[in-house]
C-alpha cells in the first residue's frame, strides 16, 4: 500500500522508476566529474572504486551501533549570520521515539550545529561528517535547503572555512558523500527541507552520495512537528518507502507535499527489492550500498508548492 486517497483529484498515483547513475570520479582536489552510465557488470561489480572508497579518517574502524543516530536541526534563522525564515521543530519526537526503542545518538540544533557536520572531510579539510552525520546509519536533517543544498541557521566562523557558502550552507555535488569517503556508515537518510529531493536534480545532488535510502521532498513543504516520528512509526508497520510517503505527504492546512524516496541497489533488482521492502525500526538489515549505481524512485507529484526553481544548468534528473 502507498496512500489512501479521499480525493483521486488531489491524491495522485506515485511515480515510480529505476534507474542508473552515471560514473563518477573524485580528483585529488575534491572536484567531481561525470561520465557515461557505467555498465551492468560494473555496477553489478562495484567497480567504482573511487566514489565507494571508505576512509574513516581517523575515526574508530569499527561500525557504529546498527541503530544509531545523528539529528541536526536549525530552527532559529534570525540574527546567527544566515538570515532566513525561522522554522519550527520537527525532530524533537522523533529523537524520543528512537532513544525509546534502544537507539544510540544525539540530536542537536541551531548554534550546535552547522554545515561542516554533513561536510566530508575528505572533500573539504574542515569536513566533520566521519563524526557527526556518516558516523552513524539514520542521519536527519531538519531546516532550509533547496536543490542540492542543506541551509544552516548558524553561520560558522572557523577559520579554515573561506568560502562565505560555506558558512551557512552545504552542497551535495561538491562537499556531502553519506554513506561514502570519511565515514561511510550512513545507510539512511532523511531531509525535512525544501527542494532537496528534487526529482530534475537526482544524480548530479543526492545521488552523489551512497546513502541506501533518501528521504526527501521534490517541492517546498510545510512539515508539521510530529510527522517524523510518525513516519518512524509507520515503518514499523510498512515499507519505509509507504510510511515516508503517507507521513509526509500532508501540507497541514495549505494542501499537499511532493514526498520522494530513493534507493540505491547493486542492480535493478537489487535497488527495487529494498526500495519495496526495507523498513527504517530495521535498519541492521538494510544493506550498504557504496560504489553502487543502481537506484529506485518514488514520488508524490503535487506540484513544487513552493519556489523550488530556477532548476541550475548543472542539475541531472533521474534516468529511467
Amino acid at each position: 500500500m502507498l496512500l489512501v486517497c479521499t480525493s483521486l483529484a488531489s491524491c495522485p498515483e506515485p511515480e515510480s522508476g529505476v534507474g542508473q547513475l552515471p560514473t563518477t570520479g573524485i580528483g585529488d582536489d575534491g572536484s567531481t566529474s561525470f561520465t557515461s552510465g557505467a555498465s551492468e557488470a560494473e555496477a553489478d561489480s562495484g567497480a567504482d572504486d573511487t566514489h565507494g572508497a571508505d576512509d574513516t579518517h581517523g575515526v574508530e574502524d569499527t561500525p557504529p551501533a546498527e541503530r544509531s543516530y545523528f539529528i541536526a536541526e536549525s530552527i532559529d534563522f534570525t540574527g546567527n549570520g544566515c538570515e532566513n525564515v525561522d522554522v519550527n521543530d520537527v525532530t524533537a519526537s522523533l529523537e524520543e521515539a528512537l532513544d525509546d526503542d534502544g537507539w544510540a545518538g544525539e540530536r542537536v540544533i541551531d548554534g550546535q550545529t552547522r554545515p561542516r557536520d554533513f561536510i566530508d572531510p575528505m572533500l573539504r579539510d574542515f569536513g566533520l561528517d566521519d563524526a557527526k552525520s556518516d558516523a552513524v546509519s539514520l542521519a536527519v536533517y531538519a531546516g532550509h535547503g533547496f536543490i542540492d543544498t542543506l541551509g544552516w541557521g548558524t553561520s560558522d566562523d572557523a577559520p579554515e572555512i573561506v568560502n562565505p557558502a560555506d558558512q551557512c550552507s552545504a552542497s551535495f555535488s561538491d562537499e556531502i558523500r553519506l554513506g561514502a569517503l570519511a565515514g561511510g556508515w550512513a545507510k539512511a537518510v532523511a531531509l525535512l527541507t525544501s527542494c532537496t529531493g528534487r526529482l530534475a536534480c537526482y544524480e548530479s545532488s543526492l545521488g552523489t552520495s551512497d546513502a541506501t535510502q533518501m528521504f526527501a521532498f521534490d517541492n517546498s513543504p510545510v512539515i508539521w512537528g510530529n510527522a517524523a516520528r510518525r513516519f518512524y512509526r509507520k515503518s514499523e508497520r510498512m515499507p519505509s518507502r509507504d510510511a515516508w510517503l503517507g507521513a509526509m505527504e500532508d501540507r497541514p492546512g495549505v494542501g499537499r507535499n511532493s514526498p520522494v524516496v530513493y534507493t540505491r541497489g547493486a542492480s535493478h533488482e537489487d535497488a527495487l527489492e529494498v526500495h519495496e521492502s526495507a523498513r527504517l525500526p530495521e535498519i541492521e538489515q538494510l544493506p550498504r550500498e557504496e560504489g553502487t549505481s543502481w537506484y529506485a524512485y518514488t514520488w508524490v507529484d503535487h506540484g513544487s508548492n513552493g519556489s523550488c526553481n530556477p532548476i541550475p544548468n548543472s542539475c541531472v534528473g533521474v534516468d529511467d
